[in-house]
């Protein structure tokens, strides 16, 4: 074996191992997490000031964009948290964008990941939509009588503990 042919083969083992890595990685940050544990019963209920039941993951959620763990407000409000990976192009700029295009409100909230907005579909429900590496997390919550000020204010501190275990 001349030293061209070993220097080859040695590109090609360190080509092989640097892409297996990165690959590796990828597929590491790509596994999908539990949506339910990144907060607790009492954390949501602490931040809402209403009674909270237990968690449960929605499996009847498209697979594709996640399953998001749900939660009974009080006598029948709803809150849920979904964190899944982002898709390819998938940014908080093009997700407003989109969201617009259906007339729904949206503003930004700041200092919470790394892009933060807020969302508004109507009936009472919104959202906070959190950007942080390739996750997205979504909180949805609709809390009948609680002014939009503190379902806001409940949802940022929710937030960033939730991200604090991402």
């Amino acid at each position: 074996m001349n030293g061209w042919s070993r220097g080859k083969r040695i590109v090609l083992m360190v080509v092989v191992l640097v892409s297996g890595l990165a690959c590796l990685g990828f597929a590491q940050d790509n596994k999908k997490m539990d949506s339910c544990t990144l907060l607790t019963k009492s954390e949501i209920q602490a931040a809402l000031g209403q009674p909270v039941g237990d968690g449960a993951l929605n499996t009847k959620a498209n697979p594709l964009v996640g399953q998001p763990c749900e939660y009974k407000v009080g006598d029948y409000g709803a809150f849920s948290i979904l964190v899944k990976t982002t898709g390819a192009g998938e940014t908080a700029d093009r997700v407003m964008a989109e969201l617009k295009k259906q007339k729904i409100a949206v503003s930004e909230a700041a200092a919470i990941g790394e892009s933060s907005f807020f969302s508004s579909p109507g009936y009472g429900m919104f959202q906070l939509n959190t950007f942080k590496g390739s996750r997205y997390l979504i909180i949805t919550m609709m809390v009948p009588g609680a002014k939009d000020a503190v379902q806001k204010s409940a949802a940022e501190d929710l937030m960033r503990k939730a991200l604090k275990k991402i």
